[in-house]
């Protein structure tokens, strides 16, 4: 077997096992950025003292909101997962009510049952995520991971020939 199939292997495991377990995959994800994050932020604070050595007049601000907002998330996992659920239920709702308003001010007399039962979904959707906070965005974190996963793994074996 080859390196290559070996590899797609093991992404298409990691895909499903994001899926079975997507509130932990989720939230170790969250995790990492975090981390990321305060590393970037780390290294971003050195290159402007750096630059500020240099003469150049560089603001700090940035780097330590970086830092600041790393720490946090790697403090507190479920707050940021909360955060993006209320922004991404709060996106749905906001395009569900949009659409059905334009198709409602469109005049149009019969509009297409999909199209409505599309709106309405997402508006329950952003409902429902809403509703179920930090865990909501940790679940659909973890499975749209798993599914991309899964995804890559395929594509690769399929090249892989």
């Amino acid at each position: 077997m080859s390196y290559t199939k070996f590899s797609a292997g093991i992404s298409i495991l990691l895909g499903v096992a994001a899926i079975i377990l997507p509130y932990l995959t989720g939230t170790l994800a969250v995790m990492i950025l975090g981390g990321v994050m305060l590393a970037s932020g780390i290294v971003a604070l050195l290159y402007v003292n750096a630059a500020r050595k240099e003469g150049i007049p560089v603001s700090v601000f940035a780097p330590w909101v970086q830092v600041i907002a790393g720490v946090v998330i790697l403090i507190w996992p479920g707050l940021a997962l909360w955060i993006v659920a209320v922004i991404l239920g709060g996106g749905l709702i906001i395009s569900g009510i949009t659409g059905l308003t334009a198709l409602r001010d469109a005049g149009i007399v019969n509009p297409p049952v999909l199209r409505k039962i599309g709106l309405w979904s997402s508006i329950i959707l952003g409902v429902l995520l809403i509703v179920l906070g930090s865990a909501g965005s940790a679940i659909l974190l973890g499975v749209i991971l798993g599914v991309a996963l899964i995804s890559s793994g395929l594509q690769q074996w399929r090249l892989a020939g």
